[in-house]
């Protein structure tokens, strides 16, 4: 009775961990499963937002210290600086929390004329959306030119990438490790008010592992208006800039 006993115990041990095996594998193809193009549409637009503290805020600090170093004379030909910047908020839907730090240099030509503001930055931080949340890093290159009183606009060329984990809230509530990267060509940027009016951007994208391996890339067009088409695959997606919400074309 005893050996049976001890028998029926292993059985069932091994059941339980049968079951817990299945369980486990289940989750694990749940998190690995690859990401679809609406919810890369949704990435993409969250690192554009204002509303999440993504590249459009960016720009828009960067462009200020544009313009506090010519315009208000903070620094002279060749002179660089640095700063850093605890931006944390958001609405009653989206939280974002960053420590920024930037470090930029003015650069003139050979009458003293400033012609471009080199500035690089780096930083941790965190959003929560309603759709995403992520925990990322982000540094990024950007070279602003027409920065003399005479222009109407700035015009931003440059690198900016985001990686971390970007948690979906929605379909199988998935934790992906993605890599995003934007390669900005001729961004205007309006001096008064600073609002982005024009410029495209380049983007690829990557994150996931084994079989929920994925990758996208496409172009981000700004419309001028306060919102953003992005194209991938050929389907197109607008986004406002400063919510981050999507919607397919």
């Amino acid at each position: 009775m005893k050996t049976r006993n001890l028998l029926l115990a292993g059985i069932i041990t091994l059941a339980g961990m049968s079951i817990l095996s299945s369980c486990e594998k289940e989750d694990e193809s749940m998190a690995e499963e690859a990401a679809t193009e609406t919810e890369a549409a949704e990435m993409v637009a969250y690192s554009l937002s204002e509303g999440t503290s993504g590249i459009t805020a960016d720009i828009e600090i960067t462009v200020t210290l544009a313009s506090e170093a010519v315009d208000e004379g903070r620094l002279s030909c060749g002179e660089s600086a640095d700063t850093t910047i605890v931006t944390s908020g958001g609405t009653s839907l989206i939280t974002y929390q960053n420590t920024k730090t930037y470090q930029y240099a003015l650069e003139c030509d050979e009458s003293g004329n400033p012609v471009m503001l080199d500035a690089s930055f780096s930083y941790n931080g965190t959003f929560d959306a309603p759709r995403l949340a992520s925990t990322h890093s982000v540094s990024g290159d950007f070279e602003i030119t027409s920065i003399e009183n005479t222009s109407d606009m700035y015009l931003i060329n440059g690198t900016w990438q985001r990686t971390g984990g970007f948690e979906s809230k929605i379909g199988n509530m998935a934790n992906r490790q993605t890599t995003i990267q934007f390669e900005l060509v001729n961004v205007a940027v309006e001096k008064e008010p600073r609002e982005i009016d024009n410029g495209t951007i380049h983007f690829t994208m990557s994150g996931g592992s084994g079989r929920g391996s994925f990758s996208y890339e496409g172009t981000i067009t700004f419309t001028g208006n306060g919102e953003a088409i992005i194209e991938i695959s050929g389907n197109r997606y607008v986004t406002n800039l400063e919510t981050g919400e999507v919607e397919e074309q």
